[in-house]
């Protein structure tokens, strides 16, 4: 039946109609199909069979199910999905698949049942129906998938609008700061080009005066010279001193008044924007992370067996990586190798540092592990890859997580988070939990978001506050005990280390969730207490106990 019927395909997108030509004259579309003459016509060519044939039953487009096929849809369904110039004639039980001859032949030779699709009655016309309603229901959830992707299409273009409007403003204050020092330096130069030019016009006017005076002095002199001998002399003397003292204002003026200027630009300035590889981070604030296996990237810092406890990581925006060493009670700076370049005591109980400039970091110290003692911060700067130790300040309370945001520090005493700025003045206590020792442990402030992450080590949770001290959500998990360090990279990715569970977990934004288990005891990672993302080596390093450091690149 289907060699009688001509038909096309016509495809638009992934929509795939089947149609038909008509029968008699071959170029327009089939409205009409006769059942006796096994034909389909177009509405002219259907009136001449009307009146050739007029007991045929003639059915139109209304009745499609009695139509027969069309050429097009059996070719489509029966052409192999891998061979294209083959017909599907079989079906593999074994792989439930679909396959023509060459599939066989390639692919499922050794497979203990194919059959002649004649020979499977598998399904009937209910399960055809069904799958339409499945078809049906499928498509009206991917009507509502991109429905929502237009919505997110549009509000991602508003996203840029508004990242774009806060770059410019970052950029213009930047401008207004670059401003405000080429004024104050033009100042500068304005001042010393006025007390110059001041002086330079005070010895021009003194150098005319001068020769006026020696002028007129020369012309007295010549005219009292055959006339009278008083005035002579009186004359001569009054030269004498005027060319002693012109003598002396001339060598005075060649070593007092030199004008020459140059001009010294800030190398601070171009160092520090030389660095920098943006003006800020843009990021999916819960974009996933993936991690590669840690290979070879195990770090000995102490070969000669030496506990470490590495409980804090920090990176330099040159790259180099400064990390608090407990077990031995050093700073310790590493270059971009992370090969040892210098070292810094400090008290045996300093738990975390934070970076507070480009070459600066602050460490929290303490005499002793409990309240007692006295306890403070202690700031280490790089100069030329050495470590130098810089002020310090003395507070209240124990020192143990700290994070540095807009010039406030952000200190925690194991029970306590405080605010303090940057001089050691107290601005807030923002939030306190006295139930047990070490509920507020190390703290990390999401710079993207305005929240700061505390892990609580005594519940075994992170807590996630506002800016301001507001507790917005609090997390637990399996894969979270005894939390220890936690970090938010520049994008808003939110890293918290489970000692106990002897994992690496990434939570979303909101503290609400956990994302990704990204490393556990399989990885290599045992007890970490820090984690930290490396901009400049596109990694996470991870501190633990006995092991140093362990970096996973980032896939």
């Amino acid at each position: 039946m289907a060699s009688i019927l001509e038909s096309s395909l016509a495809a638009k997108g992934s929509d795939t109609i089947c149609d038909y030509t008509c029968s008699a004259c071959q170029s327009l579309e089939a409205q009409f199909h006769c059942k006796e003459c096994c034909k389909v016509f177009c509405d002219g060519c259907v009136k001449l069979h009307k009146q050739l044939y007029k007991t045929h039953p003639v059915f139109g487009r209304g009745q499609m199910n009695k139509w027969p096929l069309a050429k097009s849809t059996i070719d489509s369904l029966e052409q192999c999905g891998k061979h294209i110039d083959e017909k599907i004639k079989l079906f593999c039980d074994d792989h439930s698949q679909l396959c023509c001859h060459m599939c066989v032949a390639r692919q499922h030779r050794s497979c203990s049942k194919v059959r002649l699709i004649e020979e499977i009655n598998k399904y009937s016309t209910a399960d055809a129906h069904e799958l339409s309603s499945n078809i049906q229901k499928i498509q009206e959830e991917l009507i509502k998938l991109k429905e929502k992707a237009e919505g997110n299409l549009l509000s991602l273009k508003m996203t840029y609008k508004r990242i774009r409007e806060e770059i410019d403003t970052v950029r213009q204050k930047i401008n207004n700061e670059l401003d405000r020092l080429e004024k104050a330096t033009m100042q500068q130069l304005d001042k010393l080009i006025s007390s110059c030019t001041i002086n330079m016009s005070k010895e021009r006017d003194t150098c005319n005066s001068i020769q006026e005076s020696m002028q007129y002095l020369s012309k007295m002199a010549n005219e009292v010279c055959n006339k009278s001998s008083k005035l002579l002399f009186i004359a001569l003397e009054k030269g004498q001193q005027q060319i002693k003292d012109s003598e002396l204002f001339l060598k005075e003026s060649k070593v007092t008044h030199e004008y020459g200027m140059k001009f010294a630009p800030s190398k601070e300035i171009e160092k520090y924007l030389f660095k920098l590889a943006d003006l800020g981070r843009v990021g999916q604030l819960n974009n996933l992370i993936s991690l590669q296996t840690k290979s070879d990237y195990c770090i000995k810092m102490f070969p000669d067996g030496s506990t470490c406890r590495i409980y804090s990581i920090c990176e330099l925006p040159t790259g180099e990586t400064v990390v608090l060493n407990y077990g031995n009670n050093k700073v310790t700076l590493l270059d971009k190798k992370y090969q040892l370049l210098s070292n810094c005591e400090v008290l045996s109980f300093s738990y975390d540092m934070c970076l507070i400039s480009s070459s600066e970091v602050v460490v929290t110290t303490n005499e002793k592990c409990n309240d007692n003692g006295l306890h403070g911060l202690q700031t280490i700067s790089v100069r030329n890859d050495r470590l130098q130790k810089g002020w310090k300040l003395q507070l209240s309370h124990r020192c143990v997580g700290i994070a540095h945001h807009e010039g406030d520090l952000y200190v925690t005493s194991g029970k306590a988070l405080y605010r303090y700025t940057l001089t050691g003045t107290l601005v807030k206590k923002l939030y306190e939990d006295t139930t047990r020792q070490d509920t507020v442990y190390k703290c990390a402030v999401n710079l993207m978001d305005d929240k700061i992450y505390v892990t609580n080590m005594g519940k075994h949770t992170l807590l996630t506050l506002t800016i301001n001290g507001t507790v917005i959500s609090t997390f637990s998990d399996i894969d979270l005990q005894d939390p220890r360090g936690v970090h938010v990279t520049p994008s808003g990715q939110v890293l918290v280390c489970g000692y106990a569970s002897n994992t690496i977990i990434q939570v979303d934004s909101e503290g609400k969730k956990k994302l990704a288990t990204l490393a556990s005891q399989t990885d290599g990672v045992k007890c970490p207490r820090s984690v930290f993302y490396s901009f400049s080596t596109d990694s996470v390093l991870v501190g633990v106990d006995n092991n140093d450091i362990i970096i996973f690149k980032v896939t």
